[in-house]
C-alpha cells in the first residue's frame, strides 16, 4: 500500500490512543488484525472516509473554517466535488453542520468528528490525487 501520509503527518498521530484509532477503523468498516500498525491503519481509513464524504457528507463545524481555508485550492475543490457541493468553504461548513448535528444526536461515540480535523489535509489530498488519476 502506498503511504498517504508524510512522516510529519504520521507524527501528529503518534501520541493518540491506539484504541481511538481502532474505534475509527471499526466504525469505517476497516478490518483490524490482532497486531496493529498505526501507519497502515491510518492509510486504510482514508478511502472509507472519502466514501463517507460522498455518501453521507462529513461533520464539519464553523471551527473547521481555518483548516478548510488552509487547504490548497485543488484539494478544497476535490473535497467539495466529493460531497457534491459548490466550491466554497461556506458550503462545506453549512452542509457539515447538518451532518455534525446528526452525529451529535445519533452517533455520540463516533470517532469521525474527532479525527476529521487531523485527517482533513490527507483526505483532501487523496481526493485531489484520485480526481487527477481519473482524469
Amino acid at each position: 500500500m502506498a503511504g498517504l501520509f508524510t512522516d510529519e503527518e504520521l507524527a501528529l498521530f503518534a501520541h493518540l490512543p491506539e484504541t481511538d484509532l481502532i474505534d475509527l477503523a471499526i466504525e469505517l468498516e476497516v478490518p483490524v488484525g490482532e497486531s496493529v500498525s498505526r501507519p497502515e491503519l491510518l492509510n486504510a481509513v482514508i478511502s472509507p472516509l472519502a466514501e463517507l464524504a460522498k455518501t453521507e457528507g462529513l461533520p464539519f463545524s464553523r471551527f473547521d473554517k481555518d483548516d478548510l481555508d488552509e487547504l490548497p485550492r485543488e484539494h478544497l475543490l476535490a473535497l467539495t466535488r466529493s460531497m457534491s457541493l459548490p466550491a466554497e468553504t461556506s458550503a462545506l461548513i453549512k452542509a457539515g453542520e447538518k451532518v455534525y448535528k446528526r452525529y451529535r444526536n445519533q452517533r455520540q461515540r463516533s470517532q469521525v468528528p474527532l479525527f476529521l480535523p487531523m485527517l482533513l489535509p490527507i483526505l483532501a489530498r487523496y481526493l485531489a490525487e484520485r480526481d487527477h488519476q481519473a482524469g
